[in-house]
């Protein structure tokens, strides 16, 4: 048995271990800043790893991170090979700033693609999986941990910077541990395995979703949503009636949504129909507070009807949110799986015919913006519209200063808007 632990282990000694002796086939792992990439055969299935190293940049994704993985999915895809990311990253690279937020859009809607087309995808979780890192951990059919692992949508840090040491105590490794850590969250999905911290245990856990890959159930958003749906209940996050909001619009919205249209809010979701006769449905987050894992559910269920009721519907998400909830109500959930959920149910809403456009009437942020951007066909910004890696709190308190302020130019060249209005 090795001595090494999986959570400590290089990329190198985990692509290694996981890989059948001698079997991989592109000579040498391939380098791609922060990324080590191979394939090989586990259990003699030819199968593609890719894994972050945490002595670079954290394991942060940027540019040339986001483009070197989105290749590297589809060749895999193309190849019928099962697709396995080893992650211990804090996310999205924020020195990089806007650049990196448009990579990972486009990155992200690669993913959430291909894991509705079949792709069989595990995450493997080192010891840290946070922001957009771990919307890619959520996304995959499965997940594996150690007691090492922590995942989140906040980091421990943001959590604090945002909501104070009340929220959490980021120096306070139990609480940490028992928040987000590798336990906590295997006992959310009960296919997800906590297993020992040594190579020997994650390639067996490896070894044994390769071998099983194939036979599972093909992704059923309806099931997910009840899924999710019931974990919600059970830690007292029930959803609530709708209510009229057709005479309390910000005037933005007033100028953009015709009088006569039906609108309604629920958990924080804009909802409205322009009649009956009329190819067009709006949704939003529009309230300018932070998306936590009640109204993405809720946001992802009129999706889900809407989807049902009328199939190629025109519709527009609006969009006024500084980010994620980064709250102890929320990461008790795992709010990560409710941000990939929803993203999800858009993304199947654009493949079956619906036209999906973001409008960011406002403030757009982190994951809450990657998971209602990347689905979209396009992402369209009014005048006055801000967007952010991060809120400037949890950015100032991550790299240590404050972040440079973007206009309207920087925002197209990044890709993270398409077209101002």
């Amino acid at each position: 048995m090795s001595a090494v632990q999986f959570s400590a282990a290089t990329p190198a000694q985990r692509t290694t271990a996981l890989f059948d002796a001698g079997s991989v086939t592109s000579g040498q792992a391939q380098k791609y800043g922060s990324l080590t990439a191979g394939n090989g055969t586990i259990g003699g299935r030819e199968v593609s790893i890719v894994a972050t190293d945490r002595q670079v940049a954290g394991g942060s994704l940027g540019v040339t991170e986001a483009q070197a993985l989105s290749t590297l999915l589809e060749q895999s895809h193309a190849a019928g090979r099962p697709f396995i990311l080893c992650l211990d990253c804090a996310g999205a690279r924020l020195d990089e700033g806007l650049p990196a937020l448009g990579a990972f859009r486009q990155l992200y809607r690669h993913v959430l693609d291909l894991r509705l087309a079949g792709l069989p995808l595990l995450g493997l979780i080192g010891r840290d999986c946070f922001g957009g890192a771990s919307m890619l951990a959520a996304t995959c059919a499965k997940r594996v941990y150690c007691e090492s692992s922590r995942l989140a949508m906040s980091g421990p840090a943001v959590i604090q910077a945002l909501g104070g040491a009340t929220e959490l105590d980021a120096t306070d490794t139990s609480a940490v541990a028992a928040l987000m850590g590798g336990a906590a969250r295997a006992r959310l999905a009960q296919t997800d395995p906590l297993c020992e911290d040594s190579l020997d245990a994650y390639r067996q856990a490896t070894r044994d979703w390769v071998a099983d890959c194939d036979n599972t159930v093909q992704l059923n958003l309806r099931h997910q949503h009840t899924r999710l749906g019931k974990r919600l209940l059970a830690h007292g996050m029930a959803p609530s009636p709708p209510k009229n909001a057709s005479g309390n619009l910000p005037e933005v919205l007033r100028q953009i949504i015709a009088e006569g249209v039906q609108v309604h809010k629920m958990d924080g979701v804009l909802i409205g129909r322009n009649g009956q006769t009329s190819a067009k449905f709006f949704f939003g987050f529009i309230d300018g507070a932070a998306v936590g894992a009640l109204a993405a559910w809720t946001l992802a269920g009129e999706c889900l009807a809407l989807a049902d009721e009328r199939p190629a519907e025109e519709v527009t998400v609006f969009l006024d949110s500084p980010g994620q909830a980064a709250t102890f109500r929320d990461e008790r959930v795992m709010l990560s799986e409710y941000v990939a959920h929803l993203a999800l149910v858009l993304s199947s809403l654009r493949q079956h015919g619906h036209r999906l456009t973001l409008q960011v009437l406002g403030d757009a942020a982190g994951g809450i913006y990657v998971a209602l951007a990347a689905p979209a066909a396009r992402v369209v910004a009014s005048t006055g519209a801000k967007v952010q890696v991060l809120p400037p709190t949890a950015i100032a308190r991550v790299l240590r200063r404050q972040s440079e302020p973007a206009g309207a130019e920087d925002y197209v060249r990044a890709g993270v808007i398409d077209t101002l209005i």
